[in-house]
């Protein structure tokens, strides 16, 4: 049994156009729930906050509708749960103005990083605010997954570079930057990078060695919002088998292919 837990950002995509159908999301989320639907070796925790609005209990449901463990899934009174308005344009997201609501000033206590550190992996993000908090958490024996979107200008993405075992970043088509970036990443203690290229696939970099991964082929594009976040938990799913870094790649883009054929970013699951 594997103990992962996804610490940083809960929000909910919803869509104007589409009488605001929504979902519950967020990186970590996306990724958690990708990794339950295609693992029964996952011991699951969620860490962050929601309010105790019509958002937030949604988020609940979801979270135990999976056996998530949300001991340390603070619930908010009297605020707002963080939502994004989504407009797709050619099956491609459009993301509106983020209301950040209760975590604006949301700050993890020392015993949610307590309970982060009782597991085995870890995914956050920029959105999660727990940069500062890595070292320790790394230092107490917790790999570190960390998408780091395409924020190639956070004020904070040296220090996080230096203290994560696997990040992941988007570039647009620019391989060749892309490539660069993977180097400057790992030169400063990244253990193992991945760049998403979109169609034209992706490159992960571990110090020694690149490696081209392509994608599959989706039957459809419904939508692209997730896809990001399902090659991770491919990739993250072939590295806790033990699998070569181009297999694990290769889980990547088949979860991806899945992801993007259909609405929300993860597959419903019966769990």
């Amino acid at each position: 049994m594997v103990k992962f837990a996804a610490a940083g950002y809960v929000c909910i995509d919803y869509y104007p156009d589409f009488d605001n159908r929504y979902y519950v999301t967020g990186n970590g989320v996306d990724v958690l729930f990708n990794l339950l639907d295609m693992r029964q070796d996952i011991q699951s925790s969620m860490i962050s906050a929601v309010s105790d609005d019509e958002y937030g209990k949604a988020a609940v449901k979801e979270f135990r509708e999976r056996n998530i463990d949300c001991s340390h899934l603070d619930i908010i009174p009297g605020g707002e749960t963080p939502k994004v308005p989504l407009h797709l344009i050619h099956n491609d997201r459009i993301h509106g103005e983020p209301v950040r609501g209760i975590m604006q000033d949301y700050e993890f206590s020392d015993e949610a990083i307590d309970f982060i550190c009782t597991h085995q992996m870890m995914h956050t993000d920029f959105t999660g605010k727990l940069n500062l908090r890595l070292p320790e958490i790394r230092k107490r024996g917790v790999k570190v997954f960390f998408d780091l979107s395409n924020a190639l200008d956070h004020p904070d993405m040296k220090f996080v570079l230096s203290n994560i075992d696997c990040g992941l970043v988007s570039f647009g088509d620019d391989i060749e930057r892309g490539k660069d970036f993977l180097s400057y990443a790992v030169s400063l203690g990244a253990k193992l990078m991945i760049a998403t290229f979109g169609e034209k696939g992706a490159l992960a970099y571990d110090g020694g060695k690149f490696y081209k991964g392509e994608i599959t082929p989706a039957w459809q594009v419904v939508n692209t919002v997730g896809a990001g976040d399902s090659y991770f938990a491919g990739f993250i799913s072939g590295l806790i088998d033990g699998k070569s870094i181009p297999d694990c790649m290769n889980e990547g883009a088949r979860r991806s292919a899945k992801v993007i054929s259909v609405f929300e970013p993860y597959l419903k699951t019966n769990k």
